[in-house]
């Protein structure tokens, strides 16, 4: 039985997995400032802001995706070795 993260694959894996443990550092820099601005928008305008609400849920996405390959979960590599994860929130539109 082959092991996949023999010889260079393996050290390969481990510095994605690193690159992407930083990734994920920073990206938590990124949700504090949606979490705040959506507590200002709440506050001031009364209600979330739609498109930082689609952007926070691909945003959580896209750390779900970090989390799953840094614990081996996953060997798919996320955003920028894949597509950056879109938002399936259906927003109603105001009228």
């Amino acid at each position: 039985m082959s092991n996949q993260y023999e010889g260079n694959a393996g050290w390969t894996r481990v510095l994605f997995v690193a690159l992407f443990w930083v990734a994920f550092y920073l990206t938590q820099f990124v949700v504090a400032a949606v979490v705040i601005a959506q507590c200002a928008f709440t506050l001031i305008g009364g209600a979330p802001n739609q498109q930082l609400l689609s952007f926070g849920d691909s945003l959580s996405r896209y750390v779900q995706e970090i989390l799953r390959y840094v614990t081996f979960n996953s060997d798919q590599r996320p955003f920028p070795f894949s597509d950056f994860p879109k938002s399936d929130l259906v927003i109603p539109s105001e009228s």
